[in-house]
């Protein structure tokens, strides 16, 4: 990603936005090169987490990352505009970003595919041993600096304001560590991929985003990086169902 983040303005170009979308895949294909040179066993399938565990469980899983992910940016936004940080979207507006909001997961969801497979997926599922906060936390942190190259660069060049390009950034840790937990409390990736499909954020919920100030940008991030380490907690596996599967 640095490579590829750098190659643009070296040139002197704006970086483009399908970088965004090849970039999610450089994981995808490290990993399969891993899988396939290891010749681990049980292959992509295996590695890759892809089995829902039916259609049902896929659904649930989905579902309940996607929730979860949709209540905490509610919540967050809604408590912004409690404490005077921002001001909420018109109803009207709010209305037409729900309708959006299931379309626009389907549409975006092949990319973070080539994410989650190899962070939520092979990874999560290697670094299994060290228990779930452990392992959770590694991966949500080798996230972050997977991200900074492309954050860096587009701040860099003007296209990310600087405050939200780091809010944004460090608000990958606690949304890493809910991707994990609703993948390993469902047993499959897929509900990672479509909770990281969600094009939404506190933010998007709020007016007049660009005019706020940098401590209203890290007040609504930090309430809301609270708010997502509860969804994580609840969502994780307990210690019970640890030592189930173990069984």
């Amino acid at each position: 990603m640095t490579l590829l983040s750098l190659a643009f303005p070296l040139v002197g170009a704006v970086l483009p936005d399908w970088l965004v979308v090849v970039g999610r895949w450089v994981p995808a294909l490290v990993s399969l090169a891993v899988i396939v040179a290891m010749r681990l066993p049980g292959g992509v399938i295996t590695w890759w987490s892809l089995r829902p565990g039916g259609w049902r469980r896929l659904l649930a899983g989905s579902a309940a990352a996607t929730a979860a992910l949709i209540a905490v940016y509610a919540v967050a936004a809604v408590l912004a505009a409690a404490f005077g940080l921002a001001t909420l979207q018109p109803v009207d507006m709010l209305g037409q970003v729900a309708v959006m909001l299931i379309p626009a997961v389907l549409a975006f969801a092949p990319s973070t595919f080539g994410e989650e497979v190899a962070w939520r997926g092979m990874l999560q599922r290697a670094l299994a041993p060290w228990g779930f906060w452990r392992a959770s936390s590694a991966i949500a942190g080798l996230w972050v600096l997977f991200h900074v190259p492309l954050h860096g660069v587009m701040v860099a060049q003007g296209t990310l304001p600087p405050v939200i390009g780091l809010a944004t950034t460090v608000g990958l840790f606690p949304l890493g560590l809910l991707l994990s937990a609703a993948v390993v409390r469902f047993g499959s990736v897929w509900p990672a991929v479509f909770g990281h499909a969600l094009p939404l954020t506190a933010l998007n919920l709020l007016v007049d985003v660009d005019e706020l100030g940098a401590a209203a940008i890290w007040g609504i991030a930090g309430i809301t990086a609270v708010l997502m380490l509860a969804a994580a907690v609840l969502l994780a596996p307990s210690g019970r169902l640890d030592r189930e599967k173990d069984r």
